[in-house]
This record gives C-alpha cells, sequence and structure tokens, in this order.
C-alpha cells in the first residue's frame, strides 16, 4: 500500500521512510509525486498544523497522506520556540540550521543551570479520507547543555545542544537500539499505524 509522507524535510523523510517500510508501507514522498506547493504552516498548535497540512497534501495527490509538525520547547522560555522552532529568529523566513545553533548558544547562557529542562515534540496525522483524520503526538524528554555539537544532522539543529534524558547522550550518540526505545516519531508511527489498514 503506498502512503505519501508530506514533508519537504530529507531528515524526515529518511526517518519515516525506515520506520514505514519496516510495516510494509511505501512511503511517497512530494519529491517523488513531483508535488511542487508549500504549505504554510501558521496554525497555533502543533496538532492544527499537522492536520491542516496532511488534508492540504492529501487534496493534491489523492493518497492516504501522513503529515506532522513539531517543535522544540525550553521550559524556561514557557514552551518557546514551540510552533515557531524553524521561525525562531525571523516571522518571515525560515533560518538555518547553523543561525538556529548559534541563536541556541546564547539562550542557553541565560538560563539558569537548574531549569534547563527541554523537549521534542512531534504530532503526526494521517488523512485516510477527509472525513478520516487521525492524530499522533509524543515527545524526547532531556536538557539543554553549553557543549553545543556541531555534527548534528542537517535538519535537526536543536539536537546539537540537547541531552536526552533515558540514556543521559546526545540523539547522535545513542545506538541504533537505544534511538528507537525513545523515537517520538517511531511511537507515533506505531499509535498511527492500525488506521492505516484498509
Amino acid at each position: 500500500m503506498k502512503i505519501l509522507l508530506a514533508t519537504h524535510n530529507p531528515a524526515k523523510v529518511k526517518d519515516y521512510q525506515k520506520i514505514l517500510q519496516e510495516h510494509g508501507l511505501i512511503a511517497e514522498t512530494l519529491e517523488s509525486l513531483n508535488i511542487k506547493e508549500n504549505f504554510e504552516e501558521n496554525q497555533a498548535t502543533f496538532e492544527d498544523n499537522a492536520k491542516a497540512k496532511a488534508l492540504f497534501y492529501y487534496q493534491l495527490a489523492n493518497l492516504p497522506t501522513l503529515a506532522d509538525d513539531g517543535g522544540f520547547a525550553i521550559d524556561y522560555l514557557n514552551g518557546e520556540p514551540g510552533v515557531k522552532s524553524r521561525r525562531w529568529l525571523d516571522s518571515i523566513r525560515e533560518s538555518s540550521d547553523k543561525e538556529i545553533v548559534n541563536h541556541l548558544v546564547e539562550v542557553i547562557a541565560s538560563i539558569p543551570k537548574n531549569q534547563l529542562t527541554a523537549r521534542f515534540t512531534t504530532v503526526l496525522c494521517l488523512v485516510k479520507s477527509p472525513k478520516e483524520v487521525y492524530l499522533a503526538k509524543n515527545s524526547i524528554e532531556g536538557f539543554l547543555t553549553t557543549e553545543c555539537r556541531l555534527d548534528y544532522p542537517q535538519g535537526f539543529p536543536y539536537r546539537a545542544c540537547f541531552i536526552e534524558k533515558i540514556f543521559g547522550k546526545y540523539l547522535m550518540d545513542l545506538s541504533p537500539a537505544e534511538y528507537n526505545q525513545i523515537n517520538h516519531r517511531r511511537k507515533n508511527v506505531e499509535e498511527i499505524i492500525k488506521n492505516l489498514k484498509f
């Protein structure tokens, strides 16, 4: 069965495709279907953005569509940057990975050392039809560190300065087995997968 994975982020495509293949699902991408249209993420919550995006691309592809929205939340900043994770520095344009990391370094320096808790949250939406819409939401808990790394995966700048809570490691230092245990995208897919059965 084919589904559309509605994201332009190559790192997300790789992550999701691997998880979906384990469940026998073939994930088409916006690129493979030559879909050029961009969805404007302007909703107030991850849930609303994920749902609106999935419905938008479902209408274009006429395939069951998976879309997500998520971001990085810093407790000391009342959940910022949240839905603005890519537009934290500039509301008009998305910032580059390097710009985000540089800004994050400055922000962390201003936060008390005992208040560095943060998390990655992702909401996944499946649109099977306009009347069949499903949501799943999971997070990776951890804390900020002033020892920011330069070898974070392209497309995931917030990982540069984040230590995962359970294993006490940077996400890129987790073994595949460790990452599978805490992977919020995997958890979302596994929660929503039962609704993909036809």
